[in-house]
């Protein structure tokens, strides 16, 4: 499947949707499908999320607890979808696993872990300029709530409920941005802002660094600078480091070899130089 024909997910949402709406489970889930839609980015491609992204997301999921595993299916379904329509090759629907196991976490998420003798920060690490746009998602979506809160009210004029289907909408969408909102909210909060200043070579590649390297295939030089989730926007060089090739790109040093395996084959990179942010 090429990236042309690969509808975005906020287009696989809508054809799904569309397929489904007869199914009363179909209608009952918006929400669920609203929130990941929302979490993985609604104007990528959906040949461009990866298998550690949909586990990251059931992880996310997975701390509300075990009465919240339930909350994946209506995903899972939607995953499948996606493969039964050939947008992708390989399915995403099994990467969708909850720990049988978990340990309850401190209540703030903004807190740090001892991993081989170092710190570990377990928030979101983001430069200023994406805890900025966070804020700025932020803003929209309560202007949006007052919105919402406004044609609840106009669609609550008409007192037959039996069939009102402007007030069945408008309370599907006002429990959409309510839980980006949360979500948001959960992020700036517990956000870590990568310190700013002159670019500077750095020993090993991290959060917020800038990796250039050399294609030993073809020779040819790329650079890519490994951000949170959140960030993660390939058409800039930015990309996630739950991605395949973010995470073999963390903890590097300049020399190394790098190989990844990816959907269209081996990728082989040298690492000629790491500086830190800008």
């Amino acid at each position: 499947m090429t990236t042309e024909l690969s509808p975005s997910i906020s287009e696989a949402l809508t054809y799904f949707v569309a397929a489904k709406k007869s199914a009363k489970t179909a209608q009952q889930s918006h929400q669920e499908l609203g929130r990941f839609v929302a979490w993985v980015g609604r104007e990528r491609k959906v040949s461009e999320l990866s298998p550690s992204e949909v586990a990251e997301y059931a992880q996310q999921i997975g701390l509300g607890g075990s009465e919240s595993v339930h909350r994946l299916s209506p995903v899972k379904v939607f995953l499948a979808y996606w493969k039964d329509q050939g947008w992708i090759e390989n399915g995403l629907a099994s990467h969708l696993r909850v720990p049988r196991t978990r340990r309850t976490t401190p209540a703030a998420a903004k807190t740090t872990s001892r991993t081989n003798g170092r710190s570990t920060f377990t928030g979101s690490q983001l430069s200023q300029e994406g805890y900025d746009r966070l804020v700025a998602q932020l803003d929209d979506l309560k202007d949006q709530r007052a919105l919402v809160l406004e044609d609840i009210k106009r669609a609550m004029a008409d007192k037959d409920f039996r069939e009102n289907a402007p007030l069945d909408a408008a309370k599907d969408q006002q429990g959409i941005v309510e839980l980006r909102i949360r979500e948001l909210e959960a992020s700036i909060n517990n956000a870590q802002i990568l310190p700013e200043g002159a670019s500077s070579k750095v020993a090993r590649s991290s959060v917020g660094a800038k990796v250039t390297l050399k294609d030993t295939n073809s020779g040819k030089t790329l650079a890519y600078t490994l951000v949170d989730v959140r960030e993660a926007d390939v058409s800039e060089g930015k990309i996630s480091t739950t991605s395949p090739v973010g995470q073999a790109l963390l903890d590097r040093m300049v020399g190394e070899e790098v190989t990844i395996n990816v959907p269209k084959g081996t990728l082989r990179y040298l690492v000629q130089r790491i500086t830190g942010t800008a």
